[in-house]
């Protein structure tokens, strides 16, 4: 405390120079005073005792001083510690620091907001502004100074021919005299600032990693950093918010006028990037709690890199109702398309509040989603990759009319936007799938493998033969029958051909092995075997048949601008393979639909995790994060198995892939585990592992990281809210708070 003695004692003797005279009227009324009242001389001065009873915690009550709360353990003045100190010592651990600051030419020429908004995620980093503003009287004539000494330069440069420095000088008289006119009529002002920052560290080590770090931030942004080298105390002293201004520093302070200073505004930093979108939350590290919007498609002026977004935290912080506010917002605000795969039957209630569509999935349900069915692709043009007969790659216009020459099927379509595609009915994918289905029905009990070679050929051939007595062929128009009719209740110029069925295949295989004397192969016995059971006449008949969700409805539910694909009531291997199916039939049906090219889709798929270690599933997932984009589609994936991450790279795909990140809760032993999968900071993880409340995270956004709380209303609670108990609860505590209000009215 002897610094803040000092600075009083200097300001009590400037007092004593001006005033004069006063001062020696006053000490013999204190000499006055001092013989009417004894020895009371020898009694010490109040403003010694007080800065005297700061020095060491009070007698009285116990409680120590400011100083002795936040002071560092200590420093030293030896050649080692030039530029550091000790903050904290134990005796088995230290803490280390290091104050800097930014020297007056080491700031950029333009600022941008959001300049010191990484630097402030790494959470080791104090950082702290001083502003003191100045005189316009004084600003005016330092300016007008400035002026007349660089015309001085100019015309005495310009005598002696020294021009290579006249666009310099003429940018510098540019620049102040309209600072100078903005200063005169009160448009701006001018601010001495300072930028001093503390970064700490558990080693020497660590805290030269860690500003080493700082230094790389700041410079990406044109700033520089210096440390306060045989300065130390008064660094630190300028750092921490107590209020003190050293003036021994003043060498570190530069101007800054009114608009720089209100963009380098710290609490600006915090805030995230507007581009339109929905409101997801209320921001927790500014001063206003401003709203922040996301925008995962982007605006026509700024697109992200993909559209994917992931939901990472513990169970009850407060995943699925984030999602369901963002999936009801982005479909009443954004006109946005959503389709969810709801594993536990949360998402029910949202799609009754929106008026759209639920089908609740049961192994004896009505419905069938068809894992053999024909769609058509597209394939933009520009990637079609063609040779002649001289190995010259052709041109996209000579690969569109050989196209339209080859009589293959492919047809080449345009669309609103004018961007060309490659349509065709893409029968490999169509194979592909079943494989995939068969795959999944035999080894969803964990007791058996996939599809050997053998099998995997004679599933092919037996799918061949079926779509051959169809009559399916690449062409599109190989789809439709040439005549108009009615099917499930809808009209059609051109009615759709039968779809191939799981009954289809199995009889043409078993057709197709069956020997002489009328037996079955044992080749194909454990084929048929795991197809069986997933028949019309089996006890999981809802993946055989022509694709039905009820009168009315088309096979592609086009119509809806939601659809939740409730599989809460199917347990086991079916639960497992009913989600692979419908993954599949979203995207052949829904998300690479040339109908649906320019529509914005997202695909909600929860608990995305539970099929890592399958290699069939997790493969298939991993591929629509990769190519959704090229579809005007997001996938929004949910997980609460962090453990999971641990050791897979095919998770890291996910993250990769996912440009935006909502990460909520997360329990401090999986901390290290953020910290590698998702590439979090020790700030973003301090307020993660700090126990937040539920729907409150880090909203990782293009790179930004933006602390918030999802702001669901009274309304949105009523579908939003997972737990039924919980929602019984908070409509009590509300009764109970309307209750009071009323009483004290």
């Amino acid at each position: 405390m002897g610094f803040f003695k000092n600075l009083f004692s200097k300001n009590d003797q400037d007092d004593e120079s001006v005033e004069g005279q006063d001062q020696e009227t006053e000490e013999d009324q204190d000499d006055d005073s001092n013989e009417a009242f004894g020895n009371q001389d020898e009694q010490e001065d109040p403003e010694d005792e007080f800065y005297d009873n700061q020095r060491s915690p009070s007698t009285a009550i116990g409680q120590p001083s400011l100083i002795n709360i936040i002071a560092n353990s200590y420093w030293s003045t030896d050649d080692v510690m030039q530029e550091y100190f000790i903050m904290r010592e134990t005796m088995k651990h230290r803490t280390y620091g290091i104050a800097a600051y930014v020297p007056p030419s080491g700031y950029p020429r333009m600022v941008d907001t959001g300049i010191f908004q990484e630097l402030l995620a790494q959470g080791n980093i104090d950082l702290t502004m001083d502003v003191v503003p100045r005189e316009r009287r004084n600003i005016m004539k330092e300016l007008s100074k400035d002026l007349n000494v660089i015309r001085s330069n100019s015309e005495y440069q310009q005598d002696k021919g020294q021009t290579f420095q006249m666009r310099e000088n003429i940018t510098k008289y540019s620049d102040i005299d309209n600072l100078l006119d903005e200063v005169q009529f009160d448009e701006n002002r001018l601010y001495n600032v300072n930028i001093s920052i503390i970064v700490y560290g558990n080693s020497e080590r660590e805290m030269n990693k860690n500003f080493g770090v700082a230094e790389d931030l700041l410079a990406n942004e044109g700033i520089s950093l210096t440390p306060y080298v045989k300065r130390v105390k008064s660094g630190y002293l300028q750092t921490i918010p107590i209020g003190a201004r050293m003036y021994n520093l003043d060498d570190t302070f530069r101007n800054v006028d009114r608009k720089s200073l209100s963009v380098m505004d710290m609490a600006r930093n915090a805030a995230g990037r507007f581009n339109g979108g929905i409101p997801i939350g209320t921001n927790q590290a500014t001063p206003s709690a401003n709203t922040e919007f996301l925008n995962v498609f982007g605006s026509k002026t700024h697109r992200p890199i993909n559209y994917n977004m992931g939901i990472v935290g513990e169970s009850g912080s407060g995943k699925s109702t984030t999602n369901k506010i963002k999936m009801e917002r982005e479909i009443a605000i954004l006109g946005f398309e959503h389709r969810s795969i709801d594993p536990d039957g949360e998402y029910v209630l949202l799609a009754k509040h929106l008026h759209q569509l639920n089908l609740t999935i049961t192994s004896d349900a009505k419905f069938i989603i068809n894992p053999c069915a024909v769609s058509l692709t597209e394939t933009p043009l520009e990637e079609e990759i063609e040779t002649d007969e001289n190995g010259r790659q052709m041109t996209e216009q000579e690969i569109e009319d050989q196209i339209k020459l080859s009589n293959d099927g492919r047809q080449v379509i345009t669309h609103e936007d004018g961007e060309k595609f490659v349509q065709k009915v893409n029968v490999s994918s169509m194979i592909s799938n079943v494989e995939g289905f068969v795959n999944e029905i035999l080894s969803a009990n964990g007791n058996e493998k996939g599809l050997n070679v053998s099998e995997t050929s004679r599933l092919e051939d037996a799918i061949n033969a079926v779509v051959k007595r169809l009559g399916i062929t690449a062409d599109p128009n190989s789809l439709y029958e040439d005549k108009a009719g009615t099917l499930n209740g809808r009209f059609y110029d051109r009615i759709p051909k039968p779809e191939p069925t799981l009954t289809d295949i199995y009889q043409e295989l078993a057709k197709q092995n069956t020997l002489p004397d009328g037996s079955e192969d044992p080749k194909v016995s454990r084929l048929l075997d795991g197809l069986k059971p997933y028949l019309r006449t089996g006890s999981k008949p809802i993946f055989d048949g022509q694709t039905y969700f009820g009168n009315g409805r088309t096979a592609d539910l086009n119509k809806y601008l939601y659809v939740n694909f409730n599989i809460s009531q199917l347990v086991g291997s079916l639960k497992r393979v009913a989600y692979y199916v419908i993954t599949k039939y979203l995207w052949e049906r829904w998300m690479t639909n040339p109908e649906k090219a320019t529509t914005k889709k997202v695909l909600d798929a929860d608990e995305i995790l539970q099929f890592i270690d399958d290699p069939v599933m997790f493969g298939f997932f991993e591929m629509m994060v990769r190519r959704c984009r090229k579809r005007n589609g997001s996938l929004c994936w949910l997980t609460q198995d962090i453990e999971r991450f641990q050791g897979r790279p095919q998770a890291k795909a996910l993250v990769t892939n996912s440009e935006f990140m909502f990460c909520l809760q997360t329990k401090p032993e999986h901390r290290q585990l953020m910290k590698d999968a998702i590439d979090l900071t020790d700030g973003a993880l301090n307020i993660l592992t700090g126990n937040p409340e539920p729907g409150e995270g880090i909203l990782r956004a293009e790179g930004d990281s933006i602390w918030i709380k999802t702001n669901p209303s009274q309304e949105e609670m009523e579908f939003a809210e997972s737990n039924r108990a919980v929602e019984l609860a908070r409509k009590t505590k509300d009764a109970v708070r309307e209750i009071n209000e009323k009483l004290k009215q």
